[in-house]
């Protein structure tokens, strides 16, 4: 069981839970902090590290994992803290597909593949206000930002003309000190 806000997370053998127990508060508050609508969205959600504090403040939350074990544990930790989530336990690729409410916020954790460039055409045409996006690779990071601002050569399945996005605030967390890995974490607002 792990500790973090004032939740508790169950964190079975297959899932995925950020490490630092000396940063993941700091993490934590810096993607919630003034975070509050009528709906969040979740992607990569995990154990729920971002879903919980997010239930307390939006009405509704949809978390999405294709690590089913993952999702196991969210349910439970969502009921352990007393809070709703919708969660949706398939390829945030394939959740994207689907018609979808636009959301106030979405949470992006995704693996060091990154979002890639479908995912990221269908986050500019839902349109979300804001997007928080965390990433522990510089490379896939860079290439997703540029279709989320509109700054690269749009693929083929990628429809939308816009608007798009641009960066507000870039965050570092050295969660893992002594190596070469940096957390990065982008604040992106819709341009008008």
């Amino acid at each position: 069981m792990h500790q973090a806000g004032g939740f508790s997370f169950r964190v079975s053998h297959l899932s995925f839970f950020q490490v630092n127990r000396f940063l993941i508060e700091k993490l934590m508050a810096s993607v919630t902090e003034g975070a509050k609508g009528e709906l969040a969205l979740d992607l990569y959600a995990g154990v729920g590290f971002f879903t919980l504090p997010l239930a307390k403040t939006f009405t509704k939350v949809v978390s999405v994992d294709a690590n089913l074990a993952a999702t196991r544990d969210l349910y439970a930790n969502a009921e352990m803290a007393g809070v709703e989530v919708t969660t949706f336990n398939e390829h945030t690729e394939d959740f994207l597909k689907k018609p979808q409410d636009r959301p106030d916020l979405v949470v992006l954790d995704p693996p060091r593949s990154g979002l890639g460039t479908v995912a990221a055409g269908r986050l500019v045409e839902l349109g979300a206000p804001e997007i928080i996006y965390l990433s522990c690779d510089p490379s896939t990071l860079a290439r997703d930002l540029a279709i989320l601002t509109g700054n690269s050569k749009k693929p083929a399945e990628i429809t939308t003309a816009g608007p798009f996005y641009e960066i507000a605030a870039i965050d570092m967390f050295d969660l893992f000190p002594q190596t070469f890995h940096l957390e990065t974490l982008v604040r992106l607002r819709k341009r008008p």
